[in-house]
């Protein structure tokens, strides 16, 4: 008996985001949506294959983060992920990810997933970024005028092994693997800003708390004001306004607090001294990737070597 073919559907558009929805319509790119909005770049990413131990784990991470409700980002995001194992079904799947960290992180984790999939071979594309403007930023005839490059066998087997770095505890993988020479453009540059928000040799702080701080202690004394600053001055990292608001949270926490916990923002006398380099931050903990961050972080970021280091051990 002959096998039954699956139909096939037209093109999918994929997106880290809702921000084209619109937009390409409006620009006459035809095909679906498929919005894929788990952050990576931000919290917990220990991956050891479970998708469903997994999805926990960002629900509850995502939940917290976006002030929502547990069980509906669970359900979104395993709509989301479920999404994935279809996309076999598509003529093609264009891939429309920048060259930020956001965006980075997500493709890398997307791909992870589909490495093995024989059946996408050949489907899916990656739409050009100019490693500037977003694409929102760009006219409906800039869209329009955009042409798919296919992703070749080197770039998705790359993202995959990008991503068990990225998820693994040890970060210095992930440090010797931004130092290749790598298939996707924008890679490496977004990876080696990840690694910089682990705590720095010289003052605990990574760069986001870093330029967070230094925003706030030049005057930026409402979170949108920070929010702004932070989105004009750092190509790689375009943070999202809750990034802003947590990491703002978390150096709000405990008697050591380098911010003031009322309103309006300014630092704490531990704050000053840390930007001017008299004191130390001790970080809460949580996770950065796969990577632990303590207040005696175990990894550290050496601006002088341009390296993830391992801290001393107790």
């Amino acid at each position: 008996m002959a096998r039954i073919r699956p139909a096939v559907t037209p093109l999918l558009n994929l997106r880290c985001g809702d921000d084209l929805r619109s937009r390409l319509q409006s620009a006459g790119i035809a095909g679906e949506y498929l919005c894929f909005a788990d952050p990576v770049c931000v919290g917990p990413a220990q991956d050891d294959g479970d998708l469903m131990a997994w999805l926990g784990m960002r629900a509850r991470y995502v939940a917290l983060h976006a002030s929502q409700d547990p069980a509906a980002v669970r359900l979104r995001l395993g709509r989301e992920y479920a999404a994935l194992n279809g996309l076999h079904r598509r003529e093609a799947v264009w891939f429309w990810f920048e060259h930020d960290l956001w965006d980075q992180a997500a493709l890398i984790r997307i791909l992870s997933l589909l490495a093995e999939k024989r059946l996408l071979r050949g489907k899916l594309h990656l739409m050009p970024a100019d490693g500037e403007r977003t694409f929102p930023e760009l006219t409906d005839a800039e869209l329009a005028a955009l042409q798919p490059v296919p992703l070749s066998d080197l770039q998705i087997e790359q993202a995959a092994e990008a991503w068990a770095a990225f998820a693994s505890p040890d970060p210095r993988g992930l440090d010797a693997f931004s130092r290749r020479e790598l298939a996707l453009p924008f890679l490496a540059a977004a990876l080696r800003r990840h690694l910089r928000d682990l705590p720095w040799t010289t003052d605990g702080l990574g760069e986001t708390e870093r330029r967070v701080l230094r925003a706030i202690a030049e005057g930026a004394v409402e979170e949108g004001a920070v929010f702004r600053i932070l989105r004009n001055s750092d190509r790689v990292f375009h943070v999202t306004d809750l990034i802003v608001r947590e990491v703002i949270g978390r150096l709000r926490q405990g008697p050591n607090r380098l911010l003031m916990r009322e309103n309006p923002l300014r630092p704490t006398p531990r704050g000053a001294a840390v930007l001017a380099g008299t004191d130390r931050f001790r970080p809460p903990p949580r996770f950065h990737a796969g990577a632990h961050v303590l207040p005696d972080p175990p990894w550290f970021w050496d601006p002088a070597q341009a390296a993830a280091i391992q801290g001393p051990k107790a």
